[in-house]
Formats: structure tokens, sequence, C-alpha cells
């Protein structure tokens, strides 16, 4: 199944909901195509807008999902829709549920060993029948012979779903440079989903989340590591919006 694209700032968005995704994910393990899936935030736009090759690998994707209330925002200035806002935190339950039904095992790769060990633990306790064929930490060269190693152990697996815990554009880069050598027939690139998933990092409380103000909450509680990407990125995507709502650029002011 299709889905409408919209397109904002030159990267294309899929109007897809939560049915829809895991129908995509569905439908990629069975038939063995059309799995790497990625998703947008504001911070993605904001990379995507000054690297062509992040734009081009979005671009190019199955899906791509919006996991990010601002994207919303930047929408509705743009007047356009971008369906359903797929916070990992909302959905990814489902989907282990869903390999529980369908018997797909799951490789994360990404962060440091321990939270891969807390991912671990987390998942057998909240779905004891999901398997998960394995964890890698992220920091590993991402080309030549470690990268290539990592491939190899992750097609070793026989995982069906990969979950790429990388941060952004390196996670989307990575797969997209090894798709034809990756075996599992869906890639998602999940960011810090783990640590989420595990309360590392906590969630804002159902009121802000629900609202499209859980930046609020992360910014108020990891103000250090979250304040350039809030307080300076999210304005700015806004403002480029706008100016290409209104026909214009910050190109064109400058002149």
């Amino acid at each position: 199944m299709s889905y409408p694209i919209t397109e904002i700032l030159g990267v294309k968005i899929h109007v897809v909901d939560r049915g829809g995704l895991l129908d995509t994910i569905a439908r990629a393990v069975e038939t063995g195509h059309g799995g790497i899936i990625n998703n947008v935030n504001i911070q993605a736009m904001n990379l995507a807008y000054r690297d062509a090759e992040f734009r081009a690998i979005l671009n190019a994707s199955d899906l791509v999902f919006v996991d990010g209330a601002g994207v919303q925002w930047g929408a509705a200035i743009a007047g356009v829709e971008v369906g359903e806002r797929l916070a990992y935190g909302d959905w990814v339950d489902d989907l282990f549920a869903l390999c529980v039904e369908r018997d797909w095992p799951v490789f994360h790769l990404g962060d440091i060993d321990p939270v891969g060990e807390d991912f671990r633990r987390e998942l057998a306790r909240r779905h004891p029948k999901c398997r998960l064929a394995g964890c890698h930490h992220g920091f590993f060269k991402k080309t030549g012979p470690d990268s290539d190693a990592v491939v190899d152990v992750i097609n070793a697996s026989g995982a069906k779903i990969l979950l790429v815990g990388m941060s952004m554009p390196i996670q989307e880069k990575w797969v997209w440079a090894n798709r034809h050598r990756l075996q599992p027939p869906v890639a998602l690139a999940v960011g810090g989903m783990a640590r989420l998933y595990t309360g590392r990092i906590k969630r804002g409380p159902p009121w802000m989340t629900r609202n499209g103000l859980e930046w609020l909450y992360r910014l108020a509680v990891q103000p250090a590591y979250t304040w350039r990407r809030y307080l300076i990125g999210n304005p700015l995507f806004l403002w480029r919006v706008l100016l290409s709502r209104l026909g214009m650029s910050a190109a064109n002011l400058n002149r």
C-alpha cells in the first residue's frame, strides 16, 4: 500500500498513521522489500536542510513518518498534512507485540553496551516471548572492516527487525550505505529509543506528550543537552517554513 506524500523544505514525508506504519513493517518483513523506514522531527528537518546527502536518503526511503510535534506545527504553517505523530514511545510496544505474534527476532544496534543490556532486560520484562537476536554498541567505525564485522553479526543473528539507535544522520547514513548487505528486511532508525524504553531518559507526563510539549519537558530536565536543539532549532525550522510558504528564502532576504 502506498501513502500520500507531503513535502516540507525539500523533505518528503508520508501521511501515515500507526496502523499504516505497522502494516508497512509487516509487509516489508513478509516480502523482503520496502523496509528502509526513517522518521523526522525538527532536528532531522534542520539537518536535512543543510545536508544534501541526508535529505536524499530520507527522500529515497521506503517510508518516512513524523516523530515530532514540531513538524506538525511546520505543516500547519505550510498548509499541508503530515499524518499522525508517531513517537517511538507511543507505538514501539505494539511493534514488539507484533514481533511476538509473528515470531520475528529483533536486533538492537547502537548506544553503549550497558544501555543494550538494560534494553534486553526491559524487553524481556514487557514482552517475555519477544526474541532479541542480539545487541551491539554503536561505537564502531562506520566504514571498513569494523563496519563489515557489525553487518556480519547482524546477518548471522537471523533478525527480521533491525533497530538502529545512533544519532542523526549517522544512523540513517549507515543503514543506507549497507542496505544491500543487511539481511533483516526492516531497518528502523530509532535514535535514543532504548534510553527512553528503559527509563534512562524520562518521558514527559501524558498531558505534555499528548499536546506536543514533550520537547519542553526534555529541555527542563536536560537543558545542557537540548537547549540548542529546541531554543534555536525549533524557531529556525518554523521560520524557514514560513519563508517557504511566502515564497521566500533566507538567501533572498540577505540580498
